[in-house]
C-alpha cells in the first residue's frame, strides 16, 4: 500500500493535527492488517507552491515502491 499526501498550511495549526493523526492511523491500519504501508506526507508548515514543487517526488516514491515490491517478489520466488 502506498499513500501519498500533502497537507497545507492554513491559517490555524490544525494541519499539524492532520499529519499526526494520519500518520498515526497509516502506522495502525499496517499493523493491523499486517501489510507494508509506504508514509509519503508532505507538511505540516507547507504552502501550496511548495507543495506543487513537490508533486514529482510523489511520482518518485511510488515508483519505488513498486520497485521494492517486485524485488520481494523474485526473492520470495
Amino acid at each position: 500500500m502506498v499513500t501519498i499526501g500533502c497537507v497545507i498550511e492554513g491559517d490555524t495549526k490544525h494541519d499539524e493535527i492532520v499529519v499526526h493523526n494520519a500518520a498515526r492511523k497509516i502506522a495502525d491500519l499496517s499493523l493491523e492488517y499486517n501489510k507494508p504501508v509506504t508514509l509519503g506526507i508532505s507538511g505540516p508548515g507547507m504552502t501550496r507552491l511548495q507543495a506543487e514543487v513537490r508533486i514529482d517526488y510523489g511520482k518518485k516514491a511510488v515508483e519505488s515502491a513498486v520497485k521494492m515490491v517486485k524485488r520481494l517478489k523474485k526473492i520470495k520466488s
